[in-house]
């Protein structure tokens, strides 16, 4: 034969195809995949770095399909933005996996050696992001899962929803005419033809300009905290109260902002916005499962607990049991102060 049957090139587009046609298939393969990952642990050798491993790969796989689903659908070309946080998500997705590596391969030197490198490169990425791109609120990944659903329909209102955060309008110089943007213009069915009146926008700017700067420093400690924490352990130690304090009280100073914003103008956030700032609210639970507070304080309430719901409550013990062997681990392993 001169050529072969299927080239790589062949077989990347008949897979293109194939997910952009079937994605609730492709949805499903990616379900089992991430399963795999739990029932793998504990049950061969070096257990956790292969489960890390597959999950991570799960989570990629997810991402890729992700993009050609929805490149397929916007038939836009990526921005250099949209590469630097396809980067980002990547290594949200492995940065575990790497961790653990390192660790096997290089002990602990080797592995606070990664850890640094990958939270240097996330603070980088974050501050070009907010700084570069005027990205406000990054979302954790910055790419979130794709909501296959219904896609064609959510991208038209996500870019109408887009379009409406921007200013709608433009006044003439001489005359002082209201001009709408045509870009702008909503939909038939929303237009209330009326014309557009002038407004007095100098205390607007300044008003909205104090919300800007509030929600950049917010970011900006957001982004900073990994760093700042790692600094602190550091020179405090990784035991003490200083580091879990100073992290505590940077996300704690960050919300306040944001809260602050909303409170002076209730349009300051978007709706993805305040979701993502909620999810971060919701996320401070997990200081409950860090040390020092979980080996003072939540260690022995909690293993307490698992092991009174496995003596009373029938077959929860395959749950409970399997929980209370690994819960050391996953306290060790995930809930560091710079995972979130």
């Amino acid at each position: 034969m001169s050529s072969a049957l299927f080239s790589l090139p062949d077989l990347y587009n008949s897979y293109k195809s194939w997910v952009t046609k079937h994605p609730q298939t492709t949805s499903d393969f990616e379900t089992t995949v991430k399963w795999v990952s739990y029932f793998i642990a504990g049950r061969i050798n070096n257990s956790y770095i292969v489960s890390e491993l597959v999950y991570s790969l799960s989570n990629l796989l997810v991402l890729f399909n992700d993009r050609i689903i929805s490149q397929s659908h916007m038939n836009q070309p990526s921005s250099s933005q949209e590469v630097l946080k396809v980067w980002l998500t990547v290594l949200e997705y492995s940065e575990v996996f790497l961790e653990l590596s390192a660790l096997k391969l290089w002990g602990n030197h080797g592995k606070w050696f990664v850890i640094v490198c990958i939270q240097v490169f996330k603070c980088v990425s974050r501050m070009l992001l907010i700084f570069n791109y005027k990205d406000t609120v990054i979302e954790n990944p910055p790419i979130p899962v794709l909501q296959r659903n219904n896609l064609d329909s959510k991208a038209v209102n996500e870019n109408y929803t887009e379009t409406q955060t921007h200013s709608i309008s433009f006044t003439l110089q001489h005359s002082g005419r209201v001009i709408r943007k045509i870009d702008s213009s909503p939909p038939i069915a929303f237009r209330s033809w009326k014309p557009l009146e002038a407004v007095d926008c100098s205390g607007t700017q300044v008003v909205q300009q104090s919300i800007l700067d509030k929600q950049l420093m917010a970011e900006t400690l957001y982004a900073l905290k990994p760093i700042l924490h790692l600094g602190s352990v550091a020179y405090f130690g990784n035991n003490t109260w200083k580091p879990w304090i100073i992290s505590l009280a940077l996300d704690l100073y960050s919300l306040r902002l944001y809260r602050n914003c909303s409170k002076i103008d209730k349009m300051a956030l978007s709706k993805k916005q305040k979701q993502q700032i909620s999810r971060r609210t919701v996320v401070l639970l997990l200081y409950l499962l860090r040390s020092p507070f979980y080996d003072r304080h939540s260690k022995e309430r909690i293993s307490a607990s698992l092991k009174c719901m496995a003596a009373k409550v029938p077959l929860a013990n395959m749950i409970c049991n399997p929980v209370l062997q690994y819960l050391p681990f996953w306290q060790k392993t995930y809930f560091y102060m710079w995972s979130t």
